[in-house]
């Protein structure tokens, strides 16, 4: 609530920000009677609800609410704010009180705060950005001008109107909420005037949405020609529209977070959070006074039980809820109907509930604010004319459209044209593209003096053709310093067949071993050059891969004889790779597979030095067992013919990868591993998840393969503790091998 309180407060201390108002011409309009069905004869006092935001503790209302049936008290017409709006939405599209708290408490909520498309669900060009280890910080270069921009830095809320649309049944079908089973208004905030916007039709998940607008966690929504926010800001308890909807009645909930008591030693955090407080309980106390005898209040105690993010909490905010309904029997008992009365009510609301049948689809239009092709929009939403909505596929749709990562928003709306039913889409992109700064770091130390460190820098252009082209700039510092590029284009809409290109300069250190284990020597390998493929991609699990590259560079020794002499080399290959990619994360995996099988053919032809030809296997499974999951993965790499130069040599070390060795500590022409995992999910913070876990690896690398044997390999193991940070996976923990030597590992990026 602090956060929630602290954004509004900025908002009001922003130049030409108004101040809040409450829009009486917006009120004006409603002419009293929309408050209930009438029956001639029907003489009895309108009952209007009120429910007030408060985030986590508005589910809270849903107990009032089943209080009310129970009590047969007739609810003839219900306005919600926020959390308000979100129960009150579904109670007046005909949902009972039992299945709201069914969807209350069956919604993952922290999920709900983020347009973040699972890895599994990713596109295949997406997951490869994983291997980047490169991250967008939010800065980019967009508009005409190519100024610096930053991101917004909220989510659009797609989930949230997914989960809406699911629980309403409603779709995104534009309507007039009078004809919901119980009239309902839903209160917003124009973002330009601080006027409380009241919504009274349209698409009854949008108006759900714009009253969740929570500053600073979802980006405003636009509405008409308004841009709206959270409607605690200017109405937190909105008694007057329930008043102006027809109300003789009023029983409000006020479920908002009262100011705390401060003292001289206050944070900064706590006096901007009370000063942005002020403007919640003011806007709340001014709608509470004009509360008369006839009224009711009910303010459920949550305060120091419940607070605003405590979406976990549901349980406990359910039982609260529980608690104040059961006080406010008492007077409740005076709004009561006797049974024929609250029967026909009821069965009035019922058959205004019943759904009717969705019309076919008889027009499409996209509003395109993208350089993405509308082909490619449409490509991801299931819509057909002749056919209607499919809400479900159109929910999925939207998630997958974000998994592009270059859309400030997509969204449709069904609406009425002459009798027809249309959809519209409308789609924005990123205000800070169409070039994206991301960020990087690698980092491994074994606190003895060895250690490799590489910051990243990268510049994303994407799209650069209407069906997805993109482009990166890449820079590294440190360790192996590195300038690389690419450029990936995809020659169809629903991007099977692409064309990609990679190059630049990049260095590499190699370890050269005795045949005792002794490190001989350490090379630093420079090289520069350029490969190109063509690409297959099958479906978003399965790529399929073949290409040429050409590379030149030198090799000189680090340590070692300063008498060896620095050696130049040119490399020439076919390429041929097959991925099978469905993994949930390439750090800490949980669940999928992924499996890679490629080949490196070097030629002469194409400007080698020697001529060999390398095959790699690696597979890797993941398996969940609740909290815990476990790992199982194969390696093997082997040179089948030739010998291949130093700078082609394999490079193990770490965890996956043998962890009692540090990181590409041991080199060879061939390796094989075999490896189990295993991890504990300890919790998640912010959605990021943190993980105690361990390995057990046997394998080895070798010279020659006629030496590789079962029996020569290596047992390994580790133990760590890992976080899934926003800055990349950061891992703390110990690797062993056989013979006892042990090295501690503190890295930061490395992956499966």
């Amino acid at each position: 609530m602090a956060m929630k309180r602290c954004l509004g407060w900025l908002l009001l201390a922003l130049p030409g920000w108004p101040g809040v108002a409450w829009a009486a011409e917006e009120t004006e309009v409603l002419n009293g009677t929309q408050c209930g069905h009438r029956e001639p004869g029907d003489t009895r006092p309108r009952i209007g609800v009120a429910l007030g935001g408060g985030g986590a503790r508005g589910i809270a209302h849903v107990r009032i609410l089943r209080q009310l049936e129970a009590l047969h008290i007739p609810v003839d017409c219900i306005a919600g704010t926020s959390a308000g709006a979100l129960v009150g939405a579904l109670y007046a599209s005909g949902k009972t009180p039992e299945q709201i708290e069914k969807v209350v408490l069956d919604t993952n909520w922290m999920a709900m705060f983020s347009d973040t498309l699972p890895r599994r669900e990713r596109s295949l060009q997406r997951k490869g950005d994983d291997y980047e280890q490169l991250a967008p910080i939010g800065i980019g270069l967009g508009g005409q001008g190519k100024r610096i921009q930053l991101a917004g830095g909220m989510a659009q809320g797609e989930r949230l109107i997914a989960l809406f649309e699911t629980a309403t049944g409603g779709s995104r079908v534009s309507g007039d909420f009078d004809d919901l089973s119980i009239p309902f208004r839903a209160i917003a905030t124009d973002l330009n005037t601080g006027e409380a916007v009241i919504l009274d039709h349209g698409s009854l998940p949008m108006a759900m949405r714009a009253s969740m607008s929570l500053p600073g966690i979802f980006r405003p929504i636009t509405i008409g020609d308004r841009v709206l926010l959270d409607g605690g800001v200017s109405n937190q308890v909105p008694i007057d529209v329930v008043r102006a909807m027809g109300a003789d009645r009023v029983i409000a909930v006020d479920v908002g977070t009262p100011l705390t008591e401060l003292d001289r030693d206050a944070s900064l955090v706590d006096v901007i959070g009370q000063l942005s407080g002020f403007l919640t309980t003011r806007n709340a106390q001014r709608q509470l006074d004009t509360l008369g005898p006839q009224d009711l209040l009910i303010s459920p105690p949550l305060t120091g039980k419940v607070a605003t993010g405590d979406f976990d909490k549901a349980p406990l905010a359910l039982e609260i809820g529980q608690q104040a309904a059961d006080t406010a029997a008492p007077a409740l008992r005076a709004f009561s109907q006797p049974d024929v009365a609250y029967q026909r009510w009821y069965a009035t609301r019922e058959q205004r509930a019943a759904s009717a049948a969705p019309a076919p689809i008889a027009f499409i239009e996209v509003e395109n604010h993208t350089r993405y092709a509308d082909a490619l929009l449409l490509s991801y939403l299931p819509v057909e004319i002749g056919k209607p909505l499919d809400s479900k596929g159109m929910q999925e749709g939207v998630l997958r459209a974000y998994g592009m990562d270059t859309l400030a928003s997509i969204g449709y709306q069904e609406t009425r044209r002459d009798g027809r039913v249309g959809v519209v889409i409308t789609a924005y992109e990123k205000p800070n593209g169409p070039a994206y700064l991301e960020a990087g770091l690698r980092l491994s130390n074994d606190l003895d003096g060895n250690h490799e460190s590489n910051l990243r820098a990268g510049l994303l252009f994407a799209p650069l053709s209407p069906y997805g082209a993109e482009a990166r700039v890449t820079l590294q510092i440190g360790s192996e310093p590195a300038i690389t590029g690419s450029y990936y284009h995809p020659f169809d809409v629903g991007n099977r067949y692409a064309f990609e290109a990679d190059g630049g300069y990049e260095t590499r250190s190699f370890n050269v071993f005795d045949d005792y284990g002794n490190k001989t020597s350490r090379y630093r390998v420079q090289r520069t050059g350029a490969s190109v493929d063509l690409v297959r991609n099958v479906s978003n699990v399965l790529s399929l891969r073949v290409g040429l590259e050409r590379f030149a560079g030198n090799a000189r020794m680090d340590i070692g004889s300063p008498q060896v002499p620095r050696t130049s080399f040119d490399e020439g290959a076919i390429t041929a790779s097959a991925t099978y990619d469905n993994i949930d994360s390439i750090y800490f995996p949980r669940n999928g597979f992924l499996v890679n099988l490629g080949t490196y053919q070097s030629q002469k032809g194409l400007g080698a030095d020697e001529r060999f030809g390398q095959i790699d296997l690696d597979a890797v499974g993941a398996f969940p067992i609740g909290s815990n999951a476990v790992q199982l993965g194969l390696r093997y790499h082997v040179t089948a013919s030739g010998t291949a130069p130093l700078q082609n040599l394999y490079r193990l070390g770490g965890r996956w990868r043998l962890a009692g060795f540090q990181q590409n500590e041991l080199t060879g022409q061939d390796y094989a591993l075999a490896f189990a995992g295993y991890t504990y999910e300890l919790g998640k913070v912010l959605g990021r998840s943190a993980q105690l876990g361990g390995t057990v690896e046997y394998g080895n690398a070798w010279q020659r393969r006629s030496d590789m044997s079962i029996s020569d390999g290596i047992w390994n193991g580790s133990l760590f503790l890992g976080f899934d940070s926003w800055i990349g996976p950061l891992i703390f923990g110990v690797g062993m091998r056989e013979g006892g030597h042990r090295v501690v590992f503190i890295e930061l990026g490395q992956s499966l």
